[in-house]
C-alpha cells in the first residue's frame, strides 16, 4: 500500500513539474520575428543571385552555387528554430 502511495505522490509531483514551464517573453518573441525576417531577406537575396547567375552563366555553371545557397538557407532556418526553442525552454 505504501508503494502505491509513493508512486501516486511521485506521479503527482512529476505531473505538476511538467505543467510549470517558462513563458516566452515579449523580447524573445520579437527576436524570433526579427530572425525570421532576416532569414526571409537572406533567402530572397540568394534566390535573386541564383537567378542572375543562371541568366548570365547558364544553369549548369550555377548548380553548385544554388546547392550551396540552399544549404545556407537551411542553416539559417535551423539557427532560428534553435534560438526559438531555447527561448521557450528558458
Amino acid at each position: 500500500m505504501t508503494k502505491l502511495i509513493s508512486v501516486l505522490v511521485l506521479a503527482m509531483t512529476l505531473g505538476t513539474a511538467s505543467m510549470s514551464h517558462a513563458e516566452e517573453t515579449t523580447l524573445e518573441k520579437a527576436q524570433t520575428v526579427g530572425n525570421e525576417s532576416v532569414d526571409g531577406v537572406k533567402k530572397g537575396y540568394r534566390k535573386a543571385k541564383n537567378k542572375a547567375c543562371e541568366t548570365i552563366n547558364g544553369k549548369l555553371e550555377c548548380a553548385g552555387k544554388k546547392v550551396k545557397n540552399g544549404a545556407k538557407n537551411l542553416g539559417d532556418k535551423a539557427e532560428t528554430t534553435a534560438e526559438e526553442v531555447e527561448n521557450k525552454v528558458d
